[in-house]
Formats: structure tokens, C-alpha cells, sequence
């Protein structure tokens, strides 16, 4: 009989790197000998669209961006009518499902991290208390890079060999370097064919620090012709156009295209990719820019150093170090060979180390080991 498992999380709207992966987990794993639920809390979106029909029942316990939020005995009701083999919970959104998973007590109960909430280092101490309450009630407890595994210890007291680290895979076949699309996807675009262009795909919040990408581009030299594009929105959006209102003569040069479905071909348009986070689990944007044959910058920080070789399959540079960010990116226009030796590099890194086969594989043996124990 296959292992039934409630997926709780708390929006499925279509840019965050947590939603694709769950989606990924229900679309590859063995049919045979597992099934889906995903409750989601708060929100759909046109993610939820690209469940294969089948595959798993989507259940929302809210109205499309009501902001409401649910407690325990909610979730409860829920664990009840589905009567599942396996609740699963992820992030700080979400945790309640542990404590409600334990009080209706038929399932085995996991609980996985990946991301940060917030740019803070340091949670209030209720957070971290019920943090560390919902790990030691849970069967099994997760995280997406050895970083994150760490900081949860160090904030919560909980054991570190005690959280187990699945990193987060990407699918290789999906995002893959398509050079005849290059052309067409960069017409679409505008893009002048001499043109360097540097893109970034995700939420636009403050954790993700889209404000030092744009200071990056303020000293980029006249004479170098160039644009950057984002795609996603989020609450940073009106912080991210006043600095454009301040810079006029930067107009031309940047664009928001909001919430893309495309991403695929927006990678293949693009010469760099740079992902400026605060804070980062694994991004799966950063795995999927690598995998289809980009050069990548990214921020010096959490997950982003399991990722990315400094100076083999990508560069780092540190934290809201905009200045640094643009000499990488002016480096990366004048040396050629450079941007395409990493872009080869950071491709092949993925295969190797980070693939969706891998990712699926590895949570398969966890849910089954979770129901052998």
C-alpha cells in the first residue's frame, strides 16, 4: 500500500524556491508507493496548476490572499479526514502542523527548514522555545543546507546530528543551456545582441536584497552597454522603483517583468546571474541559473558557499557588498572566456551534486525510513 503523505505549506503562488520543490517531490516520486496531499494554508497560485492531474489533492484552507492564519486544532481537523502515514511541515509557517500531527497521533510527523524568515540573525525567544519544542516532537527534522542545520542548532539549543540535510535539486533537462532559443528569447526581451545582460528571478522581499543589485549597476561606466532584468514581485517592489524614480538615467537600463512562467527562457537570455540574498537555505533560482550553463554571482552567505566554488563554478562576494557585486560584474563583461568557463563549470556542479534525481531519491528513503521506524 503506498505511504500517504500531507504536504503543509503555507502559499503555492508560483516564485518561491520551497513551493517548486514540493511540487518537484510530488511529480517524481514513485507513484506506486506514494501519494499526496498538499494543504496549503493560506494562498494558491498558478503553481498549483502544474500538478499533474492525479498526482495529489490540493486542499486550501484559505481564500487567495486573505492573509489568515490557522492554528492547531485546524490542522487537526485536517490530519484527521485525510489520515495520512506522514505529516510533513515546513518552515516557521507551518510549524503548528507538528504540534497537531502529535495531538491527533496516528501519523509520523516531519518537520523540514528552508530558508529564513526574516534578515535577522537572532529570533525572539518564543520563536526559538517553540522551535526547539516542534523538533523534539517530531519524527524526523530537516534542512536544506549545513549552514541552515547549524543555525537552527545554535538557536535553539536542538542537537545538530539530530537534523538531517537533504539539499535541494534541480531538474537538469528542464534548465539546460538552449542555444537556439538564446536569439528568440533575447528578441523577446529587447536585447541588442551586444548587449550584457545580468537577471535575477525571485521574491522580491527584503531578505533578498534586490536594492545592492541596482547599486552595483550605478557605477557601472557609461560606455558599457547594459540591462538588468528582475523577475518576481513582493512587498520591495515600491523600494526597488523610488531608487529608480531617484536614478532616472538608469530607466532604460532595468526592468521588472513581475511574475514570469517562462523561466526556462528567461535564464537563456541572460549573460550573469546574480542572486544578492541576506540569507539563502539552497536557492533553487541559483541551482537552476548553474544548470542552465550561466556564470553566477552570489552573496557570501548561507547555502549559497555549498553551492557555488568561489572562483570555479561561480563567484561570491560579501553581503550587501554592492561595490564588490559590480567589479565582479564588470570582470565577468570584460573576461569572455571567464563568464563562459564558470558558466560550464557551475553547469556540471550541478549534475554532479545537485540534481532533482538525487533530491527525490533521498526523500524517498527518508519517508520510508520515517514509517519503518
Amino acid at each position: 500500500m503506498a505511504i500517504r503523505i500531507l504536504h503543509i505549506i503555507d502559499t503555492l503562488l508560483g516564485m518561491g524556491g520551497m513551493e517548486k520543490g514540493v511540487v518537484n517531490l510530488i511529480r517524481r516520486m514513485d507513484p506506486d508507493r506514494f501519494e499526496h496531499v498538499l494543504c496549503v494554508l493560506r494562498s494558491l497560485g498558478s503553481l498549483a496548476d502544474s500538478i499533474p492531474a492525479g498526482r495529489a489533492t490540493v486542499v486550501c484552507l484559505g481564500e487567495t490572499g486573505s492573509g489568515m492564519r490557522f492554528q492547531a486544532l485546524t490542522l487537526a481537523r485536517q490530519i484527521r479526514a485525510t489520515k495520512p502515514d506522514i505529516v510533513h511541515s515546513r518552515n516557521w509557517g507551518t510549524i503548528e502542523a507538528v504540534f497537531a500531527g502529535r495531538c491527533v497521533g496516528s501519523s509520523a510527523v516531519v518537520h523540514s527548514e528552508h530558508g529564513m524568515e526574516s534578515c535577522s540573525p537572532v529570533e525572539p525567544m518564543r520563536r526559538r522555545w517553540l522551535r526547539r519544542l516542534a523538533f523534539q516532537l517530531a519524527d524526523r527534522v530537516l534542512c536544506v543546507s549545513y549552514h541552515l542545520r547549524d543555525h537552527h542548532a545554535l538557536n535553539t539549543g536542538f542537537p545538530a546530528p539530530n537534523i538531517s540535510v537533504i539539499h535541494n535539486g534541480v531538474d537538469t533537462d528542464l534548465f539546460r543551456r538552449r542555444p537556439e532559443e538564446r536569439v528568440h528569447t533575447r528578441a523577446r526581451y529587447r536585447l541588442a545582441p551586444d548587449e550584457f545582460c545580468i537577471g535575477t528571478v525571485g521574491r522580491l522581499e527584503p531578505i533578498k536584497d534586490m536594492l545592492t543589485l541596482l547599486r552595483a549597476a550605478v557605477e557601472f561606466p557609461d560606455s558599457l552597454k547594459w540591462r538588468v532584468l528582475i523577475a518576481g514581485e513582493g512587498s520591495e517592489m515600491p523600494v526597488l522603483q523610488q531608487f529608480l524614480r531617484d536614478r532616472p538615467e538608469m530607466r532604460n537600463n532595468i526592468q521588472f517583468l513581475g511574475e514570469i512562467q517562462d523561466v526556462p527562457d528567461f535564464l537563456n537570455s541572460l549573460d550573469v546571474y546574480v542572486l544578492p540574498s541576506l540569507y539563502e537555505g539552497i536557492s533553487n533560482s541559483l541551482l537552476e541559473a548553474m544548470s542552465s550553463g550561466l556564470a553566477v554571482v552570489a552573496s557570501s552567505v548561507g547555502g549559497n558557499t555549498e553551492v557555488v566554488v568561489d572562483g570555479e563554478s561561480g563567484l561570491l562576494f560579501p553581503v550587501a557588498q554592492s561595490s564588490v557585486l559590480g567589479e565582479r560584474l564588470l570582470m565577468l563583461h570584460r573576461e569572455t572566456d571567464l563568464r563562459l568557463r564558470l558558466g560550464c563549470q557551475a553547469m556540471h556542479r550541478v549534475k554532479e551534486s545537485f540534481s532533482l534525481e538525487s533530491m527525490v531519491r533521498e526523500y524517498e528513503r527518508m519517508y520510508s525510513g520515517v514509517i519503518a521506524k
